[in-house]
């Protein structure tokens, strides 16, 4: 697909994610044990409601749920809704678009959509959708990509690995804009770390391998917000 001259249709993000899945299983997206920060983020209490948008692998339907909450689902891919089915038996996972939820008003005591945000084909849609399922003191936790990624900016490359079917990448100033426009208050916002945690030098007897691997921890350690690789915004609806 020509990015550069073609705006995808929403059967064709569909049937591009309905591949990924069918081919990578339950490695598609990061593994179980990267959800907990989100869930700690939220502070999510037992009893409570959680919804996840492009819960893909249902790997955090599955923290969530173990922690005592009732789990929701949605997903637009066929696939990643079996997937997640499978993996979070106890949650309610659905077909569905994110501007779309086929769920009712004011339900949720949390919204989460990691990594998916920046894929919509109409965000704005997506994060009206995301308040009108929220309950009026709810919290949301979105994970987003930063268009001034340092290595990004140093390499001349620019988006994550699923820039082949739609991805819309904004700074931190214009993500925050963003969710302002939309009646979203920022709680605060911190750097998604996970893909230094999932760098392991000594995996390797390479020297040089290993080397380069805590060198690039360091400075991933070391990067201000403003040139992190992701942002996790923990967001509420703006007071009226």
């Amino acid at each position: 697909m020509d990015k550069a001259n073609h705006n995808p249709t929403e059967q064709e993000i569909k049937t591009w994610y309905n591949r990924r899945y069918a081919d990578r299983g339950l490695g598609s997206m990061r593994p179980p044990d990267a959800y907990q920060v989100f869930l700690n983020a939220l502070d999510v209490q037992p009893a409570r409601m959680l919804l996840d948008i492009a819960c893909g692998t249902g790997f955090l339907l599955h923290a969530a749920a173990q922690r005592g909450l009732k789990t929701c689902g949605t997903d637009i891919s066929e696939e990643a809704v079996r997937l997640s089915k499978q993996t979070s038996p106890e949650s309610e996972v659905k077909v569905g678009k994110g501007e779309e939820l086929q769920f009712p008003d004011g339900l949720f005591d949390y919204v989460t959509c990691i990594g998916s945000l920046e894929h919509f084909l109409d965000m704005e849609k997506g994060l009206g959708e995301m308040k009108r399922v929220s309950k009026p003191d709810a919290r949301l936790c979105v994970t987003v990509p930063n268009s001034n990624f340092l290595y990004w900016r140093v390499s001349g490359k620019h988006g994550t690995e699923q820039q082949d079917i739609n991805e819309h990448l904004m700074s931190l100033s214009e993500w925050k804009e963003l969710f302002s426009r939309n009646g979203l208050e920022v709680v605060r916002v911190s750097q998604d770390r996970w893909p230094m945690k999932k760098i392991r030098p000594f995996a390797t007897l390479n020297p040089l391998r290993i080397a380069r691997d805590l060198a690039f921890k360091l400075v991933w350690a070391l990067l201000p917000l403003g040139s992190a690789y992701q942002f996790v915004f923990i967001l509420r609806k703006r007071a009226t």
